[in-house]
Protein backbone atom coordinates (compact mmCIF):
# COMPACT_ATOMS: atom_id res chain seq x y z
CA UNK A 1 0.00 0.00 0.00
CA UNK A 2 2.58 2.55 0.81
CA UNK A 3 4.35 1.98 -2.54
CA UNK A 4 0.98 2.45 -4.21
CA UNK A 5 0.97 5.75 -2.18
CA UNK A 6 4.31 6.81 -3.01
CA UNK A 7 4.21 6.21 -6.69
CA UNK A 8 0.94 8.20 -6.71
CA UNK A 9 2.35 10.80 -4.89
CA UNK A 10 5.20 10.66 -7.08
CA UNK A 11 2.94 11.20 -10.39
CA UNK A 12 1.55 14.23 -8.73
CA UNK A 13 4.85 15.78 -8.27
CA UNK A 14 6.45 14.55 -11.55
CA UNK A 15 5.28 17.27 -13.73
CA UNK A 16 6.77 19.44 -16.16
CA UNK A 17 7.54 22.99 -15.73
CA UNK A 18 4.62 25.33 -17.25
CA UNK A 19 2.88 27.29 -15.33
CA UNK A 20 4.80 27.43 -12.31
CA UNK A 21 8.28 28.70 -14.36
CA UNK A 22 5.87 31.17 -16.06
CA UNK A 23 7.56 33.94 -14.24
CA UNK A 24 10.92 32.97 -14.78
CA UNK A 25 13.05 33.64 -17.42
CA UNK A 26 16.53 32.49 -19.23
CA UNK A 27 18.62 35.26 -20.76
CA UNK A 28 21.38 33.29 -20.09
CA UNK A 29 22.96 30.25 -18.61
CA UNK A 30 22.51 30.56 -14.75
CA UNK A 31 25.67 30.27 -12.68
CA UNK A 32 24.12 27.88 -10.28
CA UNK A 33 24.16 25.27 -12.36
CA UNK A 34 22.98 24.91 -16.20
CA UNK A 35 19.20 23.41 -15.57
CA UNK A 36 18.52 26.01 -12.73
CA UNK A 37 16.71 29.09 -14.51
CA UNK A 38 17.34 32.80 -13.10
CA UNK A 39 13.83 34.30 -11.27
CA UNK A 40 12.60 37.19 -13.11
CA UNK A 41 12.28 40.59 -10.93
CA UNK A 42 14.29 38.80 -7.71
CA UNK A 43 15.61 40.91 -5.03
CA UNK A 44 18.48 38.90 -4.28
CA UNK A 45 19.57 35.13 -5.34
CA UNK A 46 22.04 33.02 -3.69
CA UNK A 47 23.75 29.80 -4.88
CA UNK A 48 25.53 27.06 -3.57
CA UNK A 49 27.46 24.24 -6.22
CA UNK A 50 30.30 22.33 -5.88
CA UNK A 51 30.09 21.10 -2.67
CA UNK A 52 32.65 18.72 -3.33
CA UNK A 53 35.95 17.71 -1.54
CA UNK A 54 38.21 19.74 -3.34
CA UNK A 55 36.47 22.73 -2.15
CA UNK A 56 34.75 22.49 1.39
CA UNK A 57 35.30 19.44 4.15
CA UNK A 58 32.80 17.56 6.39
CA UNK A 59 33.62 20.30 9.29
CA UNK A 60 32.59 23.34 6.85
CA UNK A 61 29.19 21.57 6.20
CA UNK A 62 28.41 21.43 9.43
CA UNK A 63 29.78 24.96 10.45
CA UNK A 64 28.22 26.08 7.59
CA UNK A 65 29.28 27.42 3.93
CA UNK A 66 28.31 30.65 1.97
CA UNK A 67 26.79 31.37 -0.79
CA UNK A 68 29.62 30.58 -3.14
CA UNK A 69 27.91 31.49 -6.99
CA UNK A 70 29.32 34.15 -8.58
CA UNK A 71 26.31 37.43 -8.02
CA UNK A 72 25.09 35.83 -4.92
CA UNK A 73 24.48 38.61 -2.75
CA UNK A 74 25.67 36.76 0.47
CA UNK A 75 22.17 36.66 2.38
CA UNK A 76 22.29 33.03 2.60
CA UNK A 77 24.30 30.07 4.76
CA UNK A 78 23.88 26.20 4.03
CA UNK A 79 24.80 23.56 6.46
CA UNK A 80 24.45 20.05 7.44
CA UNK A 81 22.41 19.81 10.51
CA UNK A 82 22.27 16.31 11.48
CA UNK A 83 23.30 12.73 9.08
CA UNK A 84 26.56 11.50 7.37
CA UNK A 85 26.11 13.46 4.31
CA UNK A 86 30.02 14.38 3.19
CA UNK A 87 31.59 16.62 0.23
CA UNK A 88 32.16 13.55 -2.46
CA UNK A 89 33.72 13.91 -5.65
CA UNK A 90 31.13 16.06 -7.22
CA UNK A 91 28.84 17.08 -4.31
CA UNK A 92 26.99 15.67 -1.20
CA UNK A 93 26.58 11.86 -1.06
CA UNK A 94 25.85 9.95 2.11
CA UNK A 95 26.89 6.27 1.89
CA UNK A 96 25.38 5.37 5.27
CA UNK A 97 21.22 6.06 6.29
CA UNK A 98 19.01 6.65 6.32
CA UNK A 99 18.82 10.70 5.44
CA UNK A 100 20.54 13.43 5.91
CA UNK A 101 18.57 17.02 7.08
CA UNK A 102 20.15 20.24 6.01
CA UNK A 103 19.24 24.01 6.56
CA UNK A 104 19.57 27.40 4.65
CA UNK A 105 19.76 30.51 6.48
CA UNK A 106 18.50 33.43 5.24
CA UNK A 107 18.60 36.85 5.53
CA UNK A 108 15.88 38.19 4.18
CA UNK A 109 15.39 41.94 2.20
CA UNK A 110 13.25 44.27 3.09
CA UNK A 111 9.25 43.76 2.40
CA UNK A 112 9.97 39.67 1.48
CA UNK A 113 6.86 38.95 -0.23
CA UNK A 114 8.22 34.70 -1.72
CA UNK A 115 10.69 32.77 -1.72
CA UNK A 116 12.08 30.21 -4.59
CA UNK A 117 14.34 27.30 -3.80
CA UNK A 118 15.41 25.38 -6.48
CA UNK A 119 17.69 21.91 -5.87
CA UNK A 120 19.48 19.57 -8.09
CA UNK A 121 19.35 16.43 -5.97
CA UNK A 122 20.14 13.34 -7.53
CA UNK A 123 17.83 10.27 -6.91
CA UNK A 124 16.62 6.73 -8.14
CA UNK A 125 12.86 5.65 -7.72
CA UNK A 126 13.42 2.61 -9.23
CA UNK A 127 15.09 -0.09 -7.33
CA UNK A 128 16.83 1.81 -4.67
CA UNK A 129 13.75 3.50 -3.94
CA UNK A 130 15.65 6.85 -3.20
CA UNK A 131 13.54 9.65 -3.44
CA UNK A 132 15.81 13.03 -2.35
CA UNK A 133 13.77 16.32 -1.61
CA UNK A 134 10.64 14.64 -3.53
CA UNK A 135 10.32 12.11 -0.07
CA UNK A 136 7.38 13.06 2.25
CA UNK A 137 9.81 13.18 5.32
CA UNK A 138 11.94 14.94 3.19
CA UNK A 139 10.08 18.56 1.85
CA UNK A 140 11.21 21.38 2.49
CA UNK A 141 9.77 23.79 4.93
CA UNK A 142 10.26 27.06 5.86
CA UNK A 143 9.96 28.80 9.09
CA UNK A 144 10.99 32.76 9.99
CA UNK A 145 11.93 35.30 12.44
CA UNK A 146 13.45 32.12 14.27
CA UNK A 147 10.40 30.72 14.67
CA UNK A 148 9.60 26.58 13.72
CA UNK A 149 6.77 27.46 11.40
CA UNK A 150 7.31 24.58 9.38
CA UNK A 151 5.60 25.78 6.30
CA UNK A 152 5.19 23.62 3.26
CA UNK A 153 5.56 25.20 -0.22
CA UNK A 154 2.91 26.98 -1.82
CA UNK A 155 4.07 25.49 -5.08
CA UNK A 156 6.50 22.84 -6.08
CA UNK A 157 7.08 20.93 -9.34
CA UNK A 158 9.94 18.41 -10.18
CA UNK A 159 11.89 17.23 -13.93
CA UNK A 160 14.07 15.09 -14.76
CA UNK A 161 17.24 16.65 -16.42
CA UNK A 162 19.90 16.09 -18.28
CA UNK A 163 23.09 17.63 -16.54
CA UNK A 164 26.99 17.55 -16.42
CA UNK A 165 28.36 17.07 -13.21
CA UNK A 166 30.95 18.38 -11.16
CA UNK A 167 33.82 15.37 -13.00
CA UNK A 168 32.94 16.77 -16.24
CA UNK A 169 30.67 13.87 -17.24
CA UNK A 170 27.03 14.39 -19.37
CA UNK A 171 24.49 12.59 -17.84
CA UNK A 172 21.12 11.86 -19.90
CA UNK A 173 17.49 12.86 -18.08
CA UNK A 174 15.99 9.56 -16.81
CA UNK A 175 12.23 9.03 -15.88
CA UNK A 176 13.66 7.64 -12.44
CA UNK A 177 15.86 10.25 -11.41
CA UNK A 178 13.52 13.45 -11.20
CA UNK A 179 16.72 15.59 -9.93
CA UNK A 180 15.87 18.90 -10.52
CA UNK A 181 13.04 20.56 -8.43
CA UNK A 182 12.02 24.24 -7.67
CA UNK A 183 9.66 25.26 -4.68
CA UNK A 184 8.15 28.48 -3.84
CA UNK A 185 6.63 30.26 -0.93
CA UNK A 186 3.90 33.01 -1.02
CA UNK A 187 4.32 34.94 2.05
CA UNK A 188 2.52 38.06 1.22
CA UNK A 189 -0.51 37.32 3.30
CA UNK A 190 1.82 37.56 6.75
CA UNK A 191 1.66 40.36 8.27
CA UNK A 192 4.47 40.51 10.52
CA UNK A 193 7.76 42.13 8.91
CA UNK A 194 10.36 39.14 8.32
CA UNK A 195 13.44 39.31 8.54
CA UNK A 196 15.23 36.20 8.62
CA UNK A 197 14.23 32.74 7.20
CA UNK A 198 15.27 28.92 7.23
CA UNK A 199 14.66 26.35 4.87
CA UNK A 200 14.97 22.47 5.83
CA UNK A 201 15.24 19.89 4.11
CA UNK A 202 16.45 16.68 3.76
CA UNK A 203 18.02 13.37 1.58
CA UNK A 204 17.48 10.24 1.52
CA UNK A 205 21.26 7.87 1.69
CA UNK A 206 22.70 7.66 -1.62
CA UNK A 207 21.07 10.60 -2.89
CA UNK A 208 23.41 12.95 -4.62
CA UNK A 209 23.44 17.02 -3.74
CA UNK A 210 24.77 18.83 -6.43
CA UNK A 211 23.30 22.42 -6.56
CA UNK A 212 21.08 24.73 -4.45
CA UNK A 213 19.51 28.38 -5.24
CA UNK A 214 17.32 30.71 -3.29
CA UNK A 215 16.12 33.69 -4.48
CA UNK A 216 13.70 36.22 -2.89
CA UNK A 217 11.10 38.34 -4.06
CA UNK A 218 9.99 41.58 -2.04
CA UNK A 219 6.91 44.27 -3.09
CA UNK A 220 7.36 47.75 -3.05
CA UNK A 221 7.19 48.91 -0.17
CA UNK A 222 3.72 51.61 0.44
CA UNK A 223 3.71 54.55 1.18
CA UNK A 224 2.20 55.82 4.48
CA UNK A 225 -0.54 58.18 5.00
CA UNK A 226 1.52 60.89 5.79
CA UNK A 227 3.76 60.32 2.72
CA UNK A 228 0.73 60.85 0.81
CA UNK A 229 0.07 64.03 2.74
CA UNK A 230 3.46 65.42 1.81
CA UNK A 231 3.89 64.59 -2.00
CA UNK A 232 -0.05 66.29 -1.98
CA UNK A 233 1.44 69.39 -0.12
CA UNK A 234 4.06 69.47 -2.91
CA UNK A 235 2.61 69.35 -5.75
CA UNK A 236 0.10 72.06 -4.29
CA UNK A 237 3.32 74.37 -3.80
CA UNK A 238 4.39 73.80 -7.29
CA UNK A 239 0.98 74.75 -8.92
CA UNK A 240 0.99 78.15 -6.78
CA UNK A 241 4.45 78.44 -7.68
CA UNK A 242 3.83 78.12 -11.37
CA UNK A 243 0.44 79.97 -11.06
CA UNK A 244 2.59 82.91 -10.05
CA UNK A 245 4.60 83.11 -12.24
CA UNK A 246 2.32 83.35 -14.75
CA UNK A 247 1.07 86.04 -13.69
CA UNK A 248 4.45 88.03 -13.26
CA UNK A 249 5.46 86.86 -16.88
Amino acid sequence: MNAIIRSATSAVRFVAFTGLLATAAVAHANTTHSAFVDVTGAASTDGFNNLAAGRITTANLVAGVASNVAGSDGNATFKRTSGTAYPASTGLYEWGGPRSTFEIGIEAVENLSSITFQSLVNVDIGANNIWGLLSPNNLPQLSFNGGNQLLAATTQASSSVAFTDMTGTPTPASATNPNYSVFTWDLSGITTPITSVRLTFATDAHAQGLAFQVDQLAVAAVPEPGTYALMAGGLGLMGLMLQRRRRQS
